[in-house]
C-alpha cells in the first residue's frame, strides 16, 4: 500500500516547480494518480495485480457482470477441472456451449450451473480521496510519482517535460520488470541462458 497524500505531495512539488500548483486541485492528482497506476499496470504483469473470482452460475440464468479484466488466465469449476472459455466472436461460433465461458469486458456468459473460479489481471481499485492508500507495493512509489506527474504536464500541455517523464518511465519500469520477472533466481533458469551451461542462477 502506497499513501496517496504521500504521492500527491511529491506531486505538487514536481509540478510547482514549472506552473503553480493552483493548476492541479486534488481532484486532478487523484485522476494523475489512477492514470498513473493504471498505465503500469497495462505495461506489465507484475504480481499484485493478480486477481480471483468466483463466478456462481445458477440455472436459468446464464448471463452475468464481472470485473473487467486486462487478461484471463484460465478458469476452474469446482472439481478443480480446467474450463474453455472463450472471446465475443468464438463463443457465438460454437455449436454446443455447455462447457464454455465466454468472458467480454465486464460480462460473462454460462449455460452450466457450477461455481467457477476465475484467474485474471486486472487494475488496482480506483482512489476517490488524497486521504487513501493506492493497492500497489510500497517500491513502485517511485514510478507512480513519476507516470503521475506525466499525466500532469499532459493535463497543462507542457509536452516536452511529459515526453522527459515518459522516457525514464519506460527504462524504469522495464527494469523494475526485470527484477520482478524472476522472484526465484536460485531455483528458476534463465531462458536466455546458453544451453551449454545448464547452471541455475
Amino acid at each position: 500500500m502506497i499513501s496517496v497524500s504521500t504521492i500527491a505531495q511529491a506531486l505538487k512539488k514536481e509540478l510547482g516547480s514549472y506552473f503553480s500548483t493552483e493548476a492541479h486541485k486534488d481532484w486532478d492528482l487523484i485522476r494523475y494518480i489512477n492514470s498513473a497506476a493504471r498505465a503500469v499496470t497495462i505495461w506489465r504483469n507484475f504480481d499484485f495485480n493478480n486477481y480471483v473470482y468466483n463466478l456462481v452460475v445458477t440455472e436459468w440464468i446464464s448471463s452475468y457482470d464481472i470485473p473487467y479484466q486486462i487478461e484471463t488466465y484460465f478458469i476452474l469449476d469446482s472439481s478443480w477441472e480446467e474450463v474453455d472459455f472463450k472471446d465475443f466472436t468464438w463463443y457465438f461460433r460454437e455449436t454446443d456451449r455447455t462447457d464454455t465461458v465466454w468472458i467480454w469486458w465486464e460480462h460473462a456468459e454460462c449455460i452450466k450451473p457450477w461455481t467457477y473460479t476465475i484467474y485474471y489481471r486486472w487494475f488496482p481499485p480506483t482512489i476517490t480521496s488524497i486521504t487513501e492508500n493506492l493497492e500497489l507495493p510500497e517500491h513502485f512509489f517511485d514510478i507512480i510519482c513519476l507516470k503521475a506527474s506525466y499525466f500532469g504536464f499532459m493535463d497543462i500541455l507542457a509536452y516536452d517535460k511529459a515526453n522527459q517523464k515518459e522516457n525514464i518511465f519506460k527504462w524504469m519500469i522495464s527494469d523494475l520488470a526485470k527484477r520482478s520477472s524472476n522472484p526465484q533466481p536460485t531455483k528458476i533458469k534463465r531462458l536466455n541462458k546458453s544451453s551449454n551451461n545448464s547452471k541455475v542462477w
